[in-house]
């Protein structure tokens, strides 16, 4: 498969019911025979803020959200980004980001717990309801060849990911850093 057509895409990974997303992890990047910068995932942080504003400006016109919600999203996320989000990061002996923290109290944070069974999923070869892959993209990052019936994957486990703009900084981030990790391991 072509790097390009391995790199996570948005419209693959959606959120539903307003904080749930799951975040595949291929199976390379958790290698001990890889190497990875432990900067890069602290890195793109900044350069991920206009982005997110957009999607979120776009779920809020969008998406069906009573009042009150729609103003807490206007209020507290789009009038600037959260000054409580900091990149908080911690990474595996290979360099791999195992846990993506924005904040404990207020955003969320995603990890990676090789012995988590919230860190593992099994999907049909046609797709889960929250990754959407084709059945050669889910194969490439399956963890396990085992299963014929079913593709097992890593995934990143959530912890505190309350609400849809935590959760999209989140899945966002996730998105960027692995994609980054994926150009230097493949490319």
């Amino acid at each position: 498969m072509k790097l390009t057509d391995l790199l996570l895409k948005k419209e693959e990974l959606p959120i539903l019911y307003g904080n749930c997303f799951q975040v595949p992890i291929h199976p390379r990047l958790l290698s001990p025979e890889v190497s990875i910068d432990k900067n890069i995932a602290r890195d793109i942080f900044p350069g991920l803020k206009p982005d997110w504003h957009d999607d979120l400006k776009k779920y809020v016109e969008t998406a069906e959200l009573d009042n009150q919600t729609k103003e807490w999203f206007k209020d507290v996320f789009l009038k600037e980004f959260p000054d409580f989000w900091i990149p908080d990061v911690l990474t595996s002996e290979n360099g791999f980001a195992s846990s993506l923290c924005i904040s404990r109290n207020g955003g969320g944070t995603l990890y990676f717990n090789s012995e988590d069974p919230n860190c593992q999923i099994a999907i049909p070869p046609n797709g889960g309801m929250y990754i959407e892959f084709s059945e050669e993209k889910a194969r490439e990052f399956s963890s396990s060849q085992e299963d014929k019936d079913y593709i097992r994957m890593n995934i990143y486990g959530s912890h505190n990911v309350d609400y849809y703009p935590g959760a999209l900084f989140l899945r966002n981030w996730a998105i960027a850093y692995e994609n980054e990790v994926l150009k230097k391991v493949f490319g």
